[in-house]
């Protein structure tokens, strides 16, 4: 899935993150978890998200014999676009997001616009037949998977170096206050815990009184660069463990 998505983001079923932990989250669902065989050695995997039943769910098309994905789908209500005040869309104002591996086009992405009507009307809040009011297609060229620049926010100084892989942590970094978002930038990324430390050992110049430490899901660096002391803290959430969630803290 992280190979596929990349670092692409958008404002699906939360305020701007990662397009992976999306999907992902589309697909908790053990009881709605379904495939489906198709001809060709290709596969439509699919399943809900937790807190809101069939109203957001995710598919993929999978290839049966390499198991790459073709094509990702996500049926949402576009749920904190702009501004989560404006809240959600309903179930007969729906959205399907399909994600188009380069090479893939519409036309066998098919599968997936057949899923998105299968979701049976008891699921959904309304009780009535879902209706889409917009399908929306995306080709996953490296436009929309690369990393881009996260703007710091106001105050946080240029001296501390951000891991360049990485999308800025919308909905983690909205939780701290103004004058903590000067000191605290919460970052997320589809490498590893192992990667993200290496970066910050490998700066040049070096951290000066560098200490590190790691275990399978956590670990962290702190030091000081050119007079201005910081931590890294990259975790890898127990529910979510494709993506690694990075906090960078300025010390006081």
């Amino acid at each position: 899935m992280t190979d596929f998505a990349g670092l692409a983001s958008g404002s699906y079923y939360w305020p701007e993150g990662l397009l992976a932990e999306q999907l992902i989250a589309g697909l908790a669902s053990r009881r709605h978890r379904q495939q489906q065989a198709l001809p060709g050695g290709k596969r439509v995997l699919s399943s809900y998200r937790l807190p809101n039943g069939g109203s957001e769910r995710s598919a993929l098309l999978v290839d049966d014999s390499s198991g790459e994905v073709l094509a990702a789908a996500l049926a949402h209500r576009e749920c904190g676009v702009k501004s989560s005040s404006t809240g959600c869309r309903d179930d007969q104002h729906a959205v399907l997001s399909i994600f188009l591996r380069p090479g893939i086009d519409r036309a066998q992405a098919q599968p997936l616009v057949d899923w998105s009507r299968t979701v049976p009307k008891e699921d959904l809040n309304s009780g009535k037949e879902e209706k889409f009011e917009k399908t929306e297609y995306t080709t996953m060229d490296a436009a929309h998977t690369k990393a881009r620049p996260v703007t710091r926010p106001k105050g946080f100084s240029q001296a501390v170096p951000l891991y360049p892989r990485a999308v800025l942590h919308y909905t983690g970094q909205d939780a701290l206050s103004d004058a903590k978002a000067r000191r605290v930038l919460r970052l997320q990324t589809v490498d590893t815990v192992e990667q993200v430390l290496a970066f910050y050992k490998k700066l040049s110049p070096p951290l000066e009184s560098m200490q590190s430490e790691a275990d399978e899901r956590s670990g962290y660096v702190l030091g000081s660069l050119r007079g201005t002391a910081f931590s890294v803290n990259a975790k890898v959430p127990r529910d979510m463990p494709a993506i690694t969630n990075i906090e960078i803290e300025i010390a006081e």
